[in-house]
């Protein structure tokens, strides 16, 4: 009744790429309005918080909703703040959306602030840096 096809080509996935099974793999957290943590989160992947967070925050991605606040310090590799923050924010990349209020030293290499976001405190500009820069030695 039923034939089996010989040619499974058409039917098998195709591998990943190692990109896109990096993004795959990465780890995702998703913490919704109502939920308070207070301490310190270490995270090598996503944050997609909404909730209320007191304390040192260390993620490679950060996403704080509109519903979310923040009281503390947060490193990232990217900082994406539709919410409230007030402390310190340490990464290569920060984005405040529109609703954003954020009360924060801020030191990153890229700085998107778009309008009605409200932003009270110091912003350095911080480029990236090849170890000869570092070093202090001069580049040939």
């Amino acid at each position: 009744m039923f034939a089996k096809s010989q040619d499974n080509s058409q039917n098998s996935p195709s591998p990943l790429s190692s990109a896109e099974a990096a993004a795959s793999n990465t780890r995702r957290s998703v913490l919704h309005e109502g939920i308070t943590i207070k301490g310190e989160w270490t995270s090598d992947g996503i944050v997609d918080f909404g909730g209320t967070f007191e304390g040192d925050l260390t993620v490679d991605t950060l996403v704080l909703a509109k519903t979310g606040k923040i009281k503390g310090n947060v490193r990232a590799r990217s900082v994406t703040i539709e919410g409230r923050l007030e402390g310190t924010i340490s990464a290569i990349s920060v984005a405040l959306k529109t609703s954003a209020q954020v009360t924060a030293d801020i030191v990153a290499q890229k700085l998107v602030i778009e309008s009605g976001a409200t932003i009270e405190g110091h912003v350095a500009s911080r480029s990236a840096q090849t170890p000869d820069q570092e070093s202090g030695s001069p580049t040939a």
